[in-house]
């Protein structure tokens, strides 16, 4: 079934990078952020030992590119979400937890216009080698390449809230000659986010709908007309 969101002339205030609400003309549909640049939150952690490479870009607005096609509007950005652990030869535990969510995300159509789905489409990389150990976390099914990985997760244009992210760890374990008992490594990445509005146009009323509301009409008339004669 279509679902019909009509876009809301009180969140109309460009994004500007503050917590104010504010939303992103896409074309034929608007993207709403009920607390701005607020609404986006992005962070990589160490969680044990020195043996790792993580990053994240905490802002998401300045490599936000909307994105447009024939039957649908969105955006996509690059998360710069990244985590390498192990490998040095390092004694130790290694772990990273990285994690990105929206809230208070939600997309409206313009006039003319209505909303027919919605999906976030994340695409990124995952390894893990010797006692390397670790998970994404990603509500839908993955399908990978190699070692690359792209989820397609459906939500409600009316409330798009979204989380994603993943933890990767290895440890290094030296015996008493100098050689290691047990090693490993793991690497993982988001890199991008797109979110994927399905437009079509709000159809006209068919010829059936004319009939048909013709048709309630005959005996009203046949009742005036009985009642003339």
């Amino acid at each position: 079934m279509s679902l019909q969101f009509v876009a809301s002339s009180a969140a109309a205030a460009p994004c500007d990078g503050s917590s104010d609400p504010c939303t992103i003309d896409l074309g034929r549909a608007s993207a709403n952020f009920a607390t701005g640049a607020a609404s986006y939150y992005a962070e990589a952690v160490l969680v044990n030992g020195t043996d790792a490479y993580y990053g994240v870009n905490p802002q998401f607005l300045p490599t936000l590119q909307v994105t447009h096609t024939a039957g649908s509007d969105g955006f996509t950005f690059l998360p710069q979400m990244y985590a390498s652990v192990g490998g040095s030869g390092i004694q130790g535990l290694f772990e990273v937890a990285a994690t990105l969510q929206f809230t208070g995300l939600s997309f409206t159509a313009e006039p003319g216009y209505q909303i027919t789905g919605l999906q976030a489409v994340v695409k990124g990389s995952f390894s893990l080698v010797g006692n390397g150990y670790g998970g994404l976390s990603l509500p839908g099914p993955l399908q990978w390449v190699d070692q690359n990985f792209t989820a397609m997760v459906p939500l409600d244009p009316a409330a798009a809230d979204f989380q994603t992210g993943f933890t990767v760890a290895a440890s290094y374990v030296e015996g008493e000659d100098g050689t290691a008992l047990s090693y490993g490594t793991g690497s993982a990445s988001i890199d991008s986010v797109a979110f994927i509005v399905s437009i079509s146009p709000v159809p006209e009323p068919g010829s059936w709908v004319l009939l048909a509301a013709g048709g309630a009409l005959l005996p009203w008339l046949v009742k005036r007309r009985s009642r003339r004669s």
